[in-house]
């Protein structure tokens, strides 16, 4: 089973530009390649198109104090991070399928529901991030449910992975295949003095 890195960084700086930067870096870090050019989707889903580098997959989020990132050599890969924060939810109807709709409706805890609403929420995202259409797709047509405290496609060709970060923060990742985690806790400042390219 495939080893995945997800990258994650504390900083104060979450700008779009700071982003690339740090695609750059993860990419970097996983495959060594330099001078990267990025091409897009027609939904703007970053890409490289390098020879010998034809199965390379890679995501960024950020939100708050963290971005995010993860690359994968021969699986397609969705990544989403977002702070968790007290909400109504009255737009659940939006992106929930009513499968996951009746989920959250049985939960009785409000801070179960925030929890449950994060999870979906994020899960969706990375999916739509690994299929290349943003949120330019209906959400609700894509469902999870959650079984025995993890999350499951009702795709069935998709696998989920989802975590709490620094108790404020739901990171989910998204795969075609099944892989493991390994989250890599980047140091204040390291990306800047390593990424000297």
């Amino acid at each position: 089973m495939q080893l995945i890195n997800v990258y994650l960084y504390r900083t104060n700086n979450t700008s779009n530009t700071y982003s690339d930067f740090f695609k750059r870096y993860i990419l970097f870090k996983e495959t060594g390649l330099t001078g990267i050019q990025f091409e897009y989707s027609p939904y703007g889903k970053p890409y490289v198109n390098i020879p010998g580098y034809k199965n390379l997959h890679f995501n960024v989020s950020h939100t708050g104090h963290y971005i995010v990132g993860t690359v994968s050599l021969g699986c397609f890969i969705g990544i989403d991070i977002e702070c968790i924060k007290p909400i109504e939810f009255d737009c659940i109807e939006y992106f929930m399928s009513e499968t996951e709709t009746a989920q959250f409706n049985r939960l009785n805890l409000k801070e179960d529901k925030l929890d449950y609403f994060y999870s979906i929420w994020t899960l969706k995202e990375a999916y739509s991030k690994m299929i290349g259409m943003g949120l330019n797709m209906n959400l609700t047509e894509v469902s999870f449910s959650l079984e025995n405290q993890q999350f499951r496609s009702a795709l069935g060709d998709v696998f989920c992975h989802s975590m709490i970060v620094d108790e404020h923060y739901r990171l989910s990742l998204i795969s075609s295949k099944k892989v493991n985690i390994n989250v890599v806790d980047i140091e204040s400042n390291l990306v800047i003095e390593e990424f000297n390219i």
